[in-house]
């Protein structure tokens, strides 16, 4: 149980960011030095910085444990977390960005996933800038509101039912 709470502290911190301000309109991998974007495998876990390139495998056990709290700002509480990775470079020796995209599964359909991102109470922690459907998927993007870094939340139906997704997080020192 120990290591289920550690990914989903890692997991937690990461999707919190660390620091100041980034680039409101700056999701486009393009646009950036790092991206996680389409990297988080299921059952997964992975780093890469300069330096370090890691991946491990999670034992299925702890996946079905490590679950988004109630209190996450940008994930859906309750969803299982099913693969992360995490990507991290360097600008000039002054920092540099910080891509996470993680994998989470939940129970509930895409609808109710969509109505929870929609819904005011959430405007504590975070704007959404858009929304777009493609066929029985949705996308989100916005904006943090702690830490002005963009997010994406893709998702759609899963294959065994309920909700299958990926969020994505970007932060620039």
């Amino acid at each position: 149980m120990a290591a289920s709470r550690m990914i989903a502290l890692a997991a937690t911190a990461l999707l919190c960011g660390c620091g100041g301000g980034g680039d409101e309109d700056n999701l486009d991998a393009s646009n950036q030095s790092v991206s996680a974007e389409g990297k988080a495998q299921e059952g997964k876990i992975s780093f890469k910085a300069p330096g370090v390139d890691i991946t491990f495998s999670v034992p299925k056990e702890l996946t079905v444990e490590a679950k988004a709290r109630r209190d996450s700002k940008v994930l859906y509480p309750g969803a299982i977390l099913a693969g992360m990775a995490v990507a991290a470079g360097e600008k000039g020796g002054q920092g540099g960005d910080t891509d996470t995209e993680v994998r989470f599964k939940t129970a509930d359909p895409p609808e109710k996933v969509a109505a929870w991102y929609h819904d005011p109470a959430r405007a504590e922690g975070f704007r959404l800038k858009s929304e777009r459907r493609q066929g029985s998927s949705f996308v989100f993007t916005g904006i943090q509101r702690r830490d002005k870094d963009p997010f994406k939340a893709s998702f759609g139906p899963g294959a065994g039912g309920g909700t299958e997704g990926r969020l994505r997080t970007h932060d620039s020192d």
